[in-house]
């Protein structure tokens, strides 16, 4: 997968859906700015965390972590989008929990052993589950830490489409991965 420095403008070339239509980097965009007027305005962020998810205690039991010898991963979620009104709370959960899957599928070695870090994604889910949209809003100032994060979120699209009493054309999410920080 050909990558971008993150913090750098620019769209990520490649393959696949991540590119051209996805834009990467850590200067404030229409998004980032996007995302923060409809936090201001929506009245009702939302966040959910590892302890939320069902199973999220070791690897070896089908759980979602890895085993605490390498420090435990930790990853959130946050609604940024108003939720007009509509439980997300569900929804969430399951986007959390896939996210989280393939994440630990690609965990970086060099965070197996014990390099620290944390990475923020927002992103963009539309009506279809799509994600039409994806910015790495806080590098981690490692690469491999911040490619195994856009991995985590790129490999679980398509999402769900979005609970259909929500009547907005898509929500806005971070995702927050910690690599081996309390």
């Amino acid at each position: 997968m050909a990558f971008e420095t993150p913090g750098a403008p620019g769209n990520l070339p490649g393959t696949g859906p991540l590119s051209p239509n996805r834009v990467f980097g850590s200067h404030p965009s229409a998004l980032d700015q996007a995302v923060s007027g409809s936090a201001r305005a929506g009245g009702g962020s939302m966040e959910i965390d590892d302890v939320d998810v069902p199973g999220a205690g070791n690897l070896g039991g089908g759980g979602l972590s890895l085993p605490s010898a390498h420090g435990r991963p930790a990853s959130s979620l946050e609604l940024l989008s108003d939720p007009m009104g509509v439980d997300f709370k569900p929804y969430l959960i399951r986007i959390l929990a896939a996210v989280k899957r393939n994440w630990l599928a690609v965990y970086p070695e060099s965070a197996r052993l014990g390099r620290k870090g944390r990475v923020l994604i927002q992103f963009a889910i539309a009506r279809d589950g799509s994600v039409p949209k994806l910015v790495i809003a806080l590098p981690s100032g490692t690469r491999a830490l911040d490619l195994a994060a856009v991995a985590g979120v790129d490999s679980s699209t398509p999402f769900p489409p979005l609970p259909d009493d929500f009547h907005g054309s898509q929500v806005r999410l971070q995702f927050t991965f910690t690599y081996n920080m309390k």
